[in-house]
């Protein structure tokens, strides 16, 4: 890293960091108190608090309340404006193409205002070498475009992902529209069957995305751009994403003793949950876990998990000798 001298007086300076965290401190304090956020948290408190739909419409009312937008942003810029190296205290979120803040964060409601780079729009769709996907996030969600940037968007139906959720079931995408979008439209997205990709810009688009994890899919699903056919599917429930990650974990760490939690987790509402349980008992206590694999792949819920049971049992026992667990050694 090169450092310049305004960088390097600032770093030298303690006095300057305390002031630089304090207005941190200070500006955060004013955003939240922002009288968009104070409706906002009171119409969400009105609100059916199962209903997607009434999170999305109060969700919508602050979208469409430039005033309230226009507050959040000279709030910020007002504190870049007096300090170089004043960081706002939000979470950030970025990929290749954007790079977002997130303004407003319940267990019902995320708020993000985000910049799509043009630029790296074009770069990836010139760049790419391999396949590309197109994305159903599961989640419902609305969009506003503050500045469209004179994209042009292509709109993308499935069908509808549901909790029996399978590949064999998935089907094919379509393209259902193709338009420029306008300075300051808003529009719905329904996760579970509808998508949209940027197919080209003429300059950075600003934007606002509100989703809510009420009424979501359990998963997320891409399909293949070429084909439109099935290619992968990941969870949209955090708390399922982050037992598997601990399951793993537990695994790795070889402890027999947390068999009863995998027991346990084998009776995940989540069909893909309850096969990585499946996935990483056999890999931890193999004797223990076979009793349930067979279980599994005679009454579970889901074809396609109790068909990988059934494999598994074949890959295990090849002489089609799974009932015979007790005389049998496990070969996982």
């Amino acid at each position: 890293m090169i450092v310049d001298e305004a960088l390097a007086a600032w770093l030298g300076d303690k006095a300057r960091h305390a002031r630089s965290l304090s207005l941190s401190i200070e500006t955060n304090r004013k955003f939240r108190a922002l009288p968009g956020f104070r409706r906002l948290e009171d119409s969400l408190a009105a609100a059916d608090p199962n209903s997607s739909e009434a999170v999305l419409e109060a969700a919508r009312t602050f979208l469409e309340d430039v005033s309230a937008i226009e507050s959040c942003g000279a709030t910020l810029v007002d504190a870049a404006r007096s300090d170089l190296f004043f960081r706002p205290s939000l979470r950030t979120a970025s990929s290749e193409v954007h790079h977002g803040l997130l303004l407003f964060d319940q267990p019902r409601l995320t708020i993000f205002i985000s910049v799509a780079s043009a630029e790296a729009v074009a770069a990836k769709r010139l760049g790419r070498t391999g396949g590309a996907s197109i994305v159903f996030p599961g989640k419902l969600s609305l969009y506003k475009f503050i500045k469209a940037g004179g994209a042009t968007l292509s709109f993308w139906q499935a069908p509808e992902i549901e909790p029996g959720f399978s590949a064999a079931g998935s089907g094919t995408c379509r393209r259902v529209e193709q338009r420029r979008l306008n300075d300051g439209e808003t529009f719905a997205l329904d996760g579970r069957r509808e998508s949209f990709v940027v197919d080209h810009a003429q300059s950075d688009m600003v934007y606002l995305h509100a989703a809510t994890p009420l009424d979501a899919a359990p998963l997320t699903v891409e399909y293949d751009c070429d084909s439109l056919e099935f290619v992968g599917a990941s969870s949209t429930d955090e708390a399922s994403s982050r037992a598997q990650m601990m399951l793993a974990l537990l695994r790795t760490m070889d402890r027999r003793d947390a068999a009863p939690v995998f027991e346990a987790m084998l009776n995940s509402p989540h069909f893909y949950t309850r096969w990585a349980a499946m996935r990483d008992f056999l890999a931890l206590d193999c004797e223990r876990a076979l009793p349930h694999l067979q279980r599994m792949a005679e009454s579970d819920a889901h074809p396609e998990v109790r068909e990988a049971a059934g494999e598994t049992l074949a890959i295990l026992f090849p002489d089609d000798q799974a009932g015979q667990t007790e005389e049998q050694p496990c070969l996982a």
